[in-house]
């Protein structure tokens, strides 16, 4: 969910509170001063007036609301949950609730936040800003039967939802169903054909299944919505490299010049710089693809390889021992990670 849709639910949640408690009219000054800021969008300023209400009464109704939506707006999400928690504490309620997880959501834990929306969500099942919300959580957390029974449900209410498609050929794919995730995003590009990440994704899929022509088209349709989509020219780059054509090369550092940190294309140079025994620009290749992903296995045992090619026995033992522990443990990624947390 994009930070603006946060901003948007924060809002429909918070309402107007206004302080109906007169015991203490210099504590009510500061909060009111904190509510005229916070209008302007100065909430810096919002925050220490609400601060200032605090110190003088710190029971004043509402006020750790106002703080706690001052500092999400801010994008501080650890102290938003302190003035929320202390908020709910004194007079809960899904409100609440549902501020909290959404600033667990700002910080991508993603879990907790799933716990605290499923009671409100339950509560507010039309609510499909909710629903949708839950359903990432479960995505991102890897609760992946959750969150497709959630976007099969949205898809019920709106079957030409992009976002939605997508997100689903996401949880599939994580779930090794990688030809329904095509059939998702094959309707995603049908419904919405410019969205973002749309051709990109299902192209994707299209390379994992090594269906390479398709994969192509919609990497190219990707990059002629978005030309400088950093991922799609680096697939192109590797579909080249898979066929032993010499535009690979330039696709890959152009990705690379786009974004620094595609992993993909340092490890396909790597490859391509490797077969051509230029060896120690292989490996600094190697290496910064390791340094974007430790997980990599590939990258690490070419790394090793290389090493021991080259007679650099220590570094190749290690990297060597790496690629014995990621295999004792693998179990690639198959998220394919276009919407969710990079």
């Amino acid at each position: 969910m994009s930070t603006v849709l946060l901003f948007r639910l924060a809002l429909a949640l918070c309402g107007s509170p206004l302080f109906a408690y007169d015991d203490n009219q210099a504590a009510l000054a500061q909060a009111q001063l904190g509510i005229s800021e916070a209008q302007k969008g100065d909430f810096r300023n919002a925050i220490q007036a609400y601060k200032r209400a605090i110190a003088i009464e710190p029971d004043l109704p509402g006020i750790y609301l106002n703080l706690g939506l001052a500092y999400f707006k801010l994008g501080d999400f650890r102290q938003a949950i302190t003035a929320f928690d202390k908020e709910n504490s004194r007079a809960p309620s899904d409100r609440l609730v549902t501020l909290l997880a959404m600033s667990y959501f700002g910080l991508h834990e993603y879990r907790e936040a799933a716990e605290r929306l499923k009671p409100v969500s339950a509560a507010q099942p039309q609510n499909s800003e909710l629903s949708y919300l839950l359903a990432q959580c479960y995505l991102w957390s890897g609760q992946y039967t959750e969150a497709m029974s959630l976007f099969q449900m949205l898809l019920e209410r709106d079957p030409n939802s992009a976002a939605v498609h997508m997100l689903l050929g996401e949880a599939l794919d994580a779930n090794y169903r990688t030809t329904e995730a095509i059939s998702e995003f094959e309707a995603a590009a049908k419904a919405a054909p410019t969205t973002p990440d749309v051709h990109f994704g299902l192209g994707y899929l299209y390379w994992k299944a090594k269906q390479h022509d398709k994969a192509e088209a919609e990497f190219r349709a990707e990059l002629k919505n978005f030309p400088k989509h950093a991922q799609a020219t680096a697939y192109l780059g590797d579909i080249a490299l898979k066929r032993g054509e010499p535009a690979a090369a330039e696709s890959l550092q152009r990705a690379i010049q786009e974004d620094p940190n595609v992993q993909i294309a340092h490890l396909d140079l790597g490859i391509l710089y490797s077969g051509q025994k230029q060896y120690e620009k292989a490996i600094a290749e190697f290496q910064k693809a390791i340094q974007i992903d430790p997980s990599g296995f590939d990258a690490h045992y070419r790394l090793a390889r290389l090493y021991r090619e080259t007679g650099k026995t220590s570094q190749a033992e290690a990297e060597f021992a790496t690629v014995q522990k990621l295999h004792e443990k693998k179990d690639e990624e198959p998220l394919i990670k276009i919407s969710g947390p990079q």
